[in-house]
Formats: C-alpha cells, sequence, structure tokens
C-alpha cells in the first residue's frame, strides 16, 4: 500500500450535508399509503436535535427522503376473505396421468399446496413474525418508496428531541464504527434478490448474519417487488435497478460496501460493480451468466469455449462440473426458458391471470421454486425449506399485488438490452469477485469462461443448493458469503480504501 491516510475515518461515510444536497433531485411527493409505521428521530455528529425547532422536526419528519421504520402490512383490508372464497372455489385442470412435473406444475401438488393455503397458513401470524423478527425501513430513492430490511447496531442512536434520551434503537442513517466489540472489521453488506424471490429468501441467512456480527446489513425490496414502490415509467431495467440500489446505500451514508446476489440479485451486483467501481469494492454471486472468453484477450479459452459447447464430454471430461454447466445452459434453452421470453415480452397478459387467481399464483410461481431448487418435488418431507415459508413467498407478492410489476423487470430489461450490455463489459478488475457455484443452479458457465471478465478470487463448489442459495442451505450461504467478504483479500481493499491509501 502507498498514499497517505484521509484526514478522518469519517470520510468513509456521507456526512449528513452531503446527504442533504444530494437529496435535492429526489421527489418529495407523499409516500405511499401502505408505508405504515412511522419511528424516527434523527441524531448525528453533525446535526443536534435538542437545537432543532419543532417546524424543523415535524418538515423532517415529513420528508420522505428521510429513513423511517415501516410496519409491513397488506395493501388490501379485504385480502384475507377473499382469498379464502377465490381457494375454497378453485378448479383445477385435468392432467395426463404419467405426465409427473413434465408438463408443468403437478395437479395433486397444487392441490395439497391450496388445501395447506386455505386451512393451515395464517398469514397474520406470519406478517407478524416479519415485523418482529426483522427492521422494516422505508424512504424515497430515485424517486420510488424503496422498503429495505436493516441490521445496523452501530447506528446512531434514536434521541428523543424533548428528554434527550436514547431509546435504543437504531438511527436512520449509518453508524460510524469501523470495528466490532471484538475488534473485527464491519463492513455493510447489500443483498439482493431475485425473481420470484423477495427479500424474504434472505431472512435466514440475515439471522444469521447478525449473530456473526461483521456487517451492517441492508436487503432491499427490489422496486416493484413485494414493499417497494413500483415504477410508473417505462426502461425501469436492472441498470436503473443499480443505480436506485447504489443511491439507497449512498443515502444512508453506507459510502463504500459489498454486494451479493443471485438470479436478478446476481446481475445488479455485477451491474453495481461495473458502474461504481470506487464504492462497491467486492461483490459475490451465485448465478453467473456469461459469454465465452473474447477471442482477442483470450483466444485458447475461446477456441475450447467454442469446441466445448458443442463436445463438452470431450472438452471437459476430467470436469464433471464443467459439463454440468454447459449442459444447464442447453437445457435451460430448450426446456426452462420460456417463461424468460413471455416475462420479456408480454408481461401484461400473464399479469391479469396471476393477479386475479391465487391459484394461478401459486402454480406459477411454486413450479419455478421447485424446479429450480435442488429438491425432489414429490417429496415435501425433504424440501429444504417448509410449505409455511413457500407460502409465505407466495403471499408477500399476492398481499402487496407486486406479480404484475415484479415480471416488468424481465421486458424493461430485455428491451433496453442491459444484460447484453453488462455481459459485453468486464467487471472492473479492482472489485474482486466470489462465486458460489451451487448444484443445481440455472445459468453457471466454466470458470475460464467468467474469469476473461472478471477478477474472480473465490471459487466454491458445493453438492447440494439450487437457484436459491439463501433460501435453501442457509447455514452453507452464510459461510460462504462471510468466509469471502472476511477473506484478507477483500479485507485489505477495504480497509484502505476506507482509510484512504491506494493499493
Amino acid at each position: 500500500m502507498s498514499g497517505q491516510p484521509a484526514n478522518s475515518l469519517e470520510d468513509s461515510f456521507i456526512t449528513v450535508h452531503e446527504k442533504t444536497t444530494s437529496q435535492t433531485s429526489f421527489s418529495t411527493s407523499t409516500s405511499s399509503s401502505f408505508h405504515q409505521g412511522y419511528t424516527h428521530t434523527h441524531s448525528s455528529k453533525e446535526q443536534v436535535l435538542d437545537g432543532k425547532s419543532s417546524a424543523a422536526l415535524e418538515a423532517e419528519k415529513d420528508d420522505p427522503t428521510v429513513p423511517r421504520r415501516m410496519k409491513l402490512s397488506a395493501r388490501r383490508t379485504d385480502l384475507l376473505p377473499t382469498l379464502q372464497t377465490r381457494l375454497s372455489q378453485a378448479s383445477f385442470p385435468d392432467q395426463i396421468e404419467a405426465a409427473g412435473w413434465s408438463y408443468g406444475t403437478e395437479t395433486n401438488l397444487l392441490k395439497s399446496l391450496t388445501r395447506e393455503w386455505l386451512h393451515n397458513y395464517d398469514w397474520e401470524k406470519e406478517l407478524n413474525q416479519l415485523n418482529q423478527d426483522y427492521d422494516h425501513w422505508t424512504c424515497r430513492i430515485n424517486g420510488l418508496d424503496i422498503h429495505y430490511v436493516r441490521h445496523d447496531p452501530w447506528a446512531d442512536k434514536v434521541k428523543d428531541p424533548v428528554s434527550g434520551v436514547e431509546t435504543g434503537e437504531e438511527g436512520p442513517w449509518a453508524g460510524k464504527t469501523m470495528v466490532n466489540e471484538d475488534g473485527q472489521i464491519v463492513m455493510p453488506l447489500l443483498l439482493i434478490h431475485g425473481w420470484p424471490g423477495t427479500w424474504y429468501e434472505f431472512g435466514k441467512a440475515i439471522q444469521l448474519l447478525k449473530r456473526r456480527g461483521r456487517f451492517q446489513i441492508i436487503v432491499p425490496s427490489l422496486p416493484g417487488f413485494g414493499w417497494s414502490q413500483a415504477p410508473k415509467e417505462k426502461k425501469f431495467g436492472t441498470k436503473a435497478m443499480a443505480k436506485t440500489l447504489h443511491e439507497l446505500m449512498q443515502h444512508l451514508g453506507y459510502k463504500y460496501y459489498l454486494a451479493q446476489g443471485g438470479d436478478w440479485g446476481a446481475i445488479i451486483s455485477r451491474t453495481i460493480a461495473t458502474l461504481y467501481p470506487d464504492n462497491c469494492l467486492a461483490i459475490h454471486i451465485n448465478m453467473l451468466p456469461c459469454l465465452p472468453p473474447r477471442p482477442w484477450s483470450s483466444p485458447f479459452q475461446f477456441i475450447k469455449a467454442i469446441t466445448g459447447y458443442a463436445l463438452p464430454s470431450v472438452v471437459y471430461k476430467n470436469n464433471p462440473r464443467e459439463q454440468a454447466s454447459i449442459a444447464g445452459l442447453k437445457l435451460y434453452a430448450v426446456e426452462e426458458g420460456a417463461y424468460f421470453f413471455l416475462q420479456s415480452t408480454k408481461p401484461q397478459t400473464l399479469g391479469h391471470a396471476l393477479h386475479d387467481s391465487p391459484v394461478g399464483l401459486l402454480s406459477w410461481l411454486t413450479e419455478k421454486y421447485l424446479g429450480w431448487a435442488d429438491l425432489d418435488p414429490t417429496q415435501p418431507e425433504t424440501w429444504p425449506f417448509s410449505k409455511t415459508e413457500l407460502l409465505t413467498q407466495i403471499m408477500i407478492y399476492h398481499a402487496t399485488e407486486t406479480i404484475t410489476s415484479s415480471t416488468r423487470i424481465y421486458y424493461e430489461t430485455y428491451h433496453n438490452k442491459d444484460v447484453q450490455w453488462l455481459l459485453r463489459r468486464p467487471v472492473p478488475a479492482s472489485v474482486p469477485v466470489g462465486v458460489g457455484v451451487w448444484n443445481k443452479e440455472l445459468f453457471m458457465v466454466p470458470k475460464a469462461w467468467a474469469d476473461d471478465y472478471m477478477n474472480i478470487i473465490s471459487w466454491h463448489e458445493f453438492p447440494k443448493g439450487g437457484h436459491f442459495a439463501a433460501f435453501e442451505r442457509p447455514v452453507e450461504y452464510e459461510k460462504e458469503v462471510t468466509d469471502y467478504f472476511t477473506s484478507e483479500q477483500v479485507l485489505d481493499a477495504f480497509t484502505a480504501k476506507r482509510y484512504g491509501f491506494k493499493i
């Protein structure tokens, strides 16, 4: 390392004054009515609440760009009675007796899950648990009200403006602590879900990461998913989502941060690293769509990749994992990818059916969860997640009425050519990349392909687990993420950036 340290460790965080200036470009229209619950008092080293007038406090309280606590709730008061009626009156199509899952969601299992939803699943109980177990926040970013789960025990404590007594709750802005109680480096970590995931996909992993005590955790709902506001304009694809999540981290005070994701979360993590390499200092992904190596930078690997795609059993004869990656890419193209093209071209048509029919929504999403996870759909007792956890994922879409807006990420990204843009651009070499290779991942390529586009410093293969790594294998997932982000190479880069050194 070389160079001189910055004047203050505070430089690794955005100050309140900087945030205030940056907020001028944000919309200040009224927050959505479904954002309920508010507990916020702004306390920081830069501003002292006791000196504020009541008018100033009220103005801040009504400012939608100021982070505030929220309580999760359904958008419709008649949600449960209407749902019960729809489920009880559901009808099902016939199916070919020996079809199994080859034609799509198997009808007998769908009937079983419908009965479970109708008779045994308690949404109010699960919703109360989500509000009790996680700290939910919202603020306006890039013109949208964004919901996020946050864990930052090192944030400024909330102070009552009259009594000056701290409540013990986290304040709305980032904590400035560099190390935890054991002297270990503390780092902001952005976890990004995909489709048909939600923030809840990380739920069990969040609890494990919290106990680890190494991360300030931010888990947003993507715009148009769950309790985050849906974009009202066209062209809000993965680049716009990356911009929004980056601005969220900057706005909250996390100037430097780490990012992790699967599915669209992997695409968005890579996009953030590509667009903002001075702030996003390392990423970890568990899905890896990638083009073959470029012929001008890796001619031998390019020839090997093209030949290997045609003859994987010959080129990769000593590497079953690489053979499986090629086989998976081919299978996706001919058997699994129809949903992608439907949602990329006609999401509104599909949305009318899924929005109106709870059983239709259950069928569409269950087929993805049970088809993409590493499990036997005919053996529910062996699933890595419970029926209740699966139904909670479904209910988040149903209760917030966001299935249609969630599928538009495909349309916007496809028509904006956001993924084509990303795949042709290497991740800056200054941003190290970790990859978790789970046994039944939808998109995975041979490591040599990815090496031409990113600086991969960690590549771990797992014998069990599928597309929803955090949801399916939370213990292994948490250890993988923690081990990578607390590795010497990542810690050195992160620490150097915070202290103002150059590596």
